[in-house]
């Protein structure tokens, strides 16, 4: 039920067509994040929405991948994906951001034996975005909200919380 739900958000999001502009506004963007929903790192295409001047609505999607780090993990490797939703207020630049996501992580050990967890990351942070296009840049805090983890595998707290940085290019 929830992964429909995400999918018909997903859709009207992307689909959803803007109204009331004057001038041609810049809507897709691809950063790299620090932190944040990928833990370390992640690799995000945003799709923004513009609803009227001031208020915004984005739909992005984030990948990322780890390899091996030794003192960190006995796991051979940590792969992710996270969908997230977001509502920006502000004018032309600078926005205020709030949102909430979905996200997975699979990990493999040496042996191939694999585990998965799923989190909930919330979003609260500033935003700067030209209407033209051009840099991005974000500033985020985002507490991570633990929905399933395996039995043998401790990957978050119940709540952990983050501070991201993401910086791209809005085109």
């Amino acid at each position: 039920m929830s992964v429909r739900f995400l999918i018909l958000l997903l859709s009207i999001f992307l689909f959803l067509n803007s109204f009331s502009q004057d001038k041609l506004i810049k809507k897709n963007t691809v950063s790299v994040e620090l932190a944040g929903s990928g833990l370390f790192y992640s690799i995000n295409y945003d799709r923004l929405i513009v609803i009227n001047e001031k208020i915004r609505f984005s739909a992005t999607t984030s990948l990322w991948y780890l390899p091996r780090i030794e003192r960190l993990s006995d796991f051979q490797s940590f792969a992710g994906a996270n969908l997230s939703f977001n509502t920006l207020f502000g004018k032309q630049t600078h926005f205020a951001e709030l949102g909430f996501g979905f996200s997975y992580i699979n990990m493999r050990q040496e042996n191939g034996k694999m585990y998965h967890t799923t989190y909930i990351p919330l979003r609260i942070g500033y935003r700067y975005q030209k209407d033209e296009g051009g840099l991005f840049g974000r500033v985020s805090f985002m507490p991570l909200f633990e929905n399933y983890q395996h039995v043998d595998v401790k990957v978050l707290a119940v709540v952990t919380p983050y501070l991201a940085l993401a910086i791209g290019y809005t085109f």
